[in-house]
């Protein structure tokens, strides 16, 4: 059994594959514990795992806990994934490769083993929303970083003392405060998506689009186009780089 694990700014995915399948999975926020207290918390209880390969947003003193935490538990060493200048037949486009969120990266390595030679355009709604353009060689030619949705709101509720950080239903047409910062967020986040591939595929020509991340159940009613959802997008990059 392999543990494969995608440990965000906010909260923990995680499932367990067997045979090349994902079984046991799992997902929690981890707040401000660190590494080796949620992992506690979240994994005490899983059986020994043969590897545990862990892609992460998180500090290197929260990966180091982390490590440290699984060493101590399972008596292996954790594999972190990294951005790499090539990997699995992708290409990075970036200066400094490891640069690169590993999450978009081990993204595209998914997009190319599902899709195979085509160009294809990968958005990732968590966090922050990231929308990376690959080429039919595999070539990253490219991407954008925006705002997510949590944080396209927080920042109105940060910056206008007039706007409470309260929950609300998005509607495109808003008749509250609260019902107008949802909305705003939701169908910004979704004309961004739809509107940078547009522009992207002028350039580049017509691709797959597949969508991932937490957010993208939420947004993908609102997209004009056509998305292919992969919830599990993110492990499968990781199976993909354990050879699996």
């Amino acid at each position: 059994m392999i543990l494969l694990a995608d440990v965000g700014n906010s909260r923990v995915k995680w499932v367990t594959c067997e045979e090349g399948e994902f079984r046991t999975r799992g997902q929690a926020s981890h707040g401000d514990e660190s590494g080796a207290d949620w992992a506690s918390r979240l994994w005490g209880n899983l059986p020994r795992p043969e590897r545990v390969l862990i892609v992460s947003v998180a500090d290197s003193a929260a990966r180091g806990a982390l490590a440290d935490w699984i060493a101590r538990r399972w008596a292996i060493e954790a594999e972190f994934v990294g951005s790499a200048a090539a990997a699995c037949g992708v290409r990075n486009s970036y200066a400094e490769p490891e640069r690169m969120g590993a999450d978009r990266w081990v993204a595209m390595i998914a997009a190319r083993a599902l899709l195979g030679p085509r160009i294809c355009f990968v958005v990732d709604c968590g966090t922050a929303l990231t929308i990376d353009a690959l080429a039919a060689d595999g070539r990253h030619l490219g991407g954008v970083i925006v705002p997510g949705l949590r944080l396209m709101r927080e920042a109105l509720y940060r910056e206008t003392r007039r706007i409470p950080a309260e929950p609300g239903e998005a509607r495109l047409f808003g008749q509250s405060t609260r019902e107008g910062v949802w909305g705003g967020a939701l169908y910004a986040v979704a004309s961004a998506i739809d509107g940078i591939i547009e522009r992207m595929s002028a350039d580049c020509g017509s691709g797959a689009r597949l969508l991932t991340g937490g957010d993208a159940e939420t947004v993908l009613p609102c997209l004009r186009s056509e998305y292919r959802w992969e919830p599990d997008l993110i492990f499968q990059g990781l199976r993909v780089v354990a050879g699996v």
